[in-house]
């Protein structure tokens, strides 16, 4: 089996959300992953600080930060992951997910979610070395900078002066095994029409970007970037793009 993206579907006891959603996921990420196989895959991606090769978004519907919640529309809300498939990261997901269909998911305030389907899809394919995407929705580019001997974060936004380096350090960080030096020197990240957006995450406000974003690259790592997405934090819900164009000139 593959495939690019999986997509979840799950359905509330109420029609609310926590407001650190991305944290919610994560939880369970884990208990699935834990659940699976007798929790065979669970270091590979959460022992240590170990770089992971995958993303998620979170579809909520009509969402209102009303209370230190977020108010829903309705009781269904999507999860959409997207991964590269060189790891097999994509089936391990899949494999674990499935496996929590039918189940029930705690939730904060007495709420719960429980897993109605799982989905997968097949990622575009890009041929051309230059593409616009734009970031998913419930998705933003968070670029962090870690200071290690003070332990603190520093985060950029797209009208940064700093931004464009910052996100070329951390993509040359991130590629820098498995892409050689040459190609990733090509890699140029442009911000077009672009706005912030705050996020918290595990208690911190976050300054994030969204919007529309050149990539030219060689056309195998824009097909990477666009599965495993761009930015810091990945995994923990942020950097998820969508292709909106390679037909350029």
């Amino acid at each position: 089996m593959k495939f690019a993206k999986i997509i979840l579907e799950f359905k509330l006891a109420k029609n609310e959300f926590p407001i650190e959603y991305r944290k919610t996921i994560l939880s369970f990420i884990k208990k699935s992953l834990s659940d699976c196989n007798s929790g065979k895959y669970y270091d590979k991606y959460f022992k240590d600080n170990i770089q992971k090769d995958y993303c998620f978004s979170v579809d909520l519907p009509g969402p209102k930060y009303k209370n230190g919640k977020i108010e829903l529309y309705k009781d269904v809300i999507k999860v959409i992951f997207s991964a590269d498939d060189s790891n097999k990261t994509n089936l391990i997901l899949y494999s674990a997910f499935i496996k929590q269909k039918g189940k029930v998911f705690k939730l904060e305030n007495n709420n719960s979610m429980k897993l109605l389907s799982v989905k997968v899809k097949n990622s575009e394919n890009i041929v051309n070395s230059r593409a616009i995407f734009k970031t998913a929705k419930g998705s933003s580019i968070c670029v962090r900078e870690h200071n290690k001997e003070k332990n603190e974060d520093k985060y950029y936004i797209y009208s940064d002066p700093e931004f464009r380096e910052k996100l070329d350090i951390v993509l040359k960080n991130e590629l820098r095994s498995i892409i050689s030096e040459k190609d990733i020197e090509e890699i140029v990240v442009n911000p077009i029409q672009c706005s912030k957006c705050v996020v918290k995450h595990y208690g911190n406000y976050i300054d994030t970007s969204i919007g529309l974003f050149e990539i030219s690259a060689k056309p195998y790592i824009l097909n990477y970037l666009h599965n495993v997405g761009i930015g810091s934090r990945k995994s923990a819900g942020f950097g998820m793009i969508e292709l909106v164009t390679s037909d350029l000139v």
